[in-house]
């Protein structure tokens, strides 16, 4: 219960009442990996949900106006956290210089001109997969939109669980160093859930997280906590992308 109150208070901007918040200790963050997607199906899988049930129903309103407020409301439902991880993400990615200098450059709470162009990036391809959502001409149903952000928590929680860590301290350490080894094998029934609601989301998410696994060791060495709140956003538009284009066909 404790590990789930610091992720909700941490990844999402409900308001939790300062008594009720545990301390960030080894104990209290044992299972913290586990509830990622826990938090994704209690909190965020609803929301997004009744969101897109309710902008649907707005048939007055342009798919692409509805598919813009969709993705501001969805930003503000964690309060930018994995937004920005995604910008200093872009800036080291692309910043072509040695590990070490890439590390740095995650740390450098200034945004350079991959960051921003990374954002708006972003911000325009989930406007747009969205509104593709809306639009009358394809069926995506509430159950898969709702399976989005619990995948993309899903898979932020493996990679905690089973990556090595980039650096000695930083987000990732603080939140990951008491990781259970029990973890990956409740992550891996939260994944044959999904598998069982949508095959290819389950799919899609698989291949997103060995991917970004791939990426982190190759050109970082590990996992940091602004890798981590990248690949939420990446994977979003990768599934939003699926979602839309498995119902083009």
């Amino acid at each position: 219960m404790n590990s789930l109150l610091i992720a909700i208070s941490f990844i999402t901007i409900m308001p939790l009442p300062e008594k009720f918040l545990p301390e960030w200790t080894r104990d209290n963050l044992r299972h913290f990996c586990v509830m990622l997607p826990v938090t994704g199906i209690f909190f965020f899988a609803p929301v997004w949900a009744a969101l897109f049930l309710g902008f649907r129903e707005l048939v007055n309103l342009s798919p692409a106006l509805r598919g813009l407020f969709m993705t501001l409301i969805t930003l503000a439902l964690t309060g930018g956290l994995h937004m920005d991880g995604l910008l200093d993400t872009c800036d080291a990615i692309f910043s072509h210089q040695n590990r070490e200098t890439r590390l740095k450059i995650l740390d450098d709470p200034h945004s350079g001109a991959f960051a921003v162009i990374g954002c708006v990036s972003a911000l325009m391809l989930k406007t747009l997969l969205f509104a593709e959502c809306f639009s009358g001409d394809l069926s995506v149903s509430a159950l898969h939109v709702a399976l989005i952000p619990v995948s993309s928590r899903l898979g932020m929680g493996i990679l905690l669980a089973c990556m090595n860590f980039a650096k000695s301290g930083g987000l990732a350490v603080s939140l990951g160093e008491s990781r259970s080894p029990r973890d990956k094998y409740l992550l891996m029934m939260i994944f044959l859930a999904i598998i069982i609601c949508d095959f290819i989301t389950g799919i899609i998410i698989a291949l997103i997280t060995l991917l970004w696994c791939r990426i982190c060791s190759k050109i970082f060495g590990g996992i940091t906590g602004d890798l981590l709140g990248a690949f939420v956003e990446v994977s979003e538009i990768i599934l939003l992308a699926g979602q839309v284009i498995r119902h083009c066909i």
